[in-house]
């Protein structure tokens, strides 16, 4: 089952926020992850205190995992929370009940 990891996050330090990209794109596809969503979310309804998400798309939760909990997901980590305010979820794949 596929799993994503959803980054969702207000920008504070906008100099260095193009930095995550280049450096975390090969973490992710060194553990045969994909990036699906990497822009400014428009909230449709309710509100929400974080402007952009980041998605990526893993084949299975341990792979999720894997990349999450590595040393250069942690490193890279660093960066992201020097640059970034927000959360991150991991979320399975949904599958309709048989």
């Amino acid at each position: 089952m596929s799993c994503y990891i959803i980054y969702h996050y207000n920008i504070i330090d906008k100099e260095r926020i193009e930095l995550l990209g280049p450096l975390s794109v090969p973490i992710v596809e060194k553990f045969g992850g994909e990036l699906v969503i990497a822009n400014h979310a428009d909230c449709l309804e309710g509100s929400s205190p974080y402007s952009h998400m980041v998605v990526y798309k893993f084949k299975s939760i341990e792979l999720a995992k894997s990349f999450y909990e590595s040393h250069e997901s942690r490193e890279l980590s660093k960066l992201r929370n020097e640059v970034t305010e927000g959360f991150v979820v991991l979320m399975p794949q949904f599958e309709m009940p048989k």
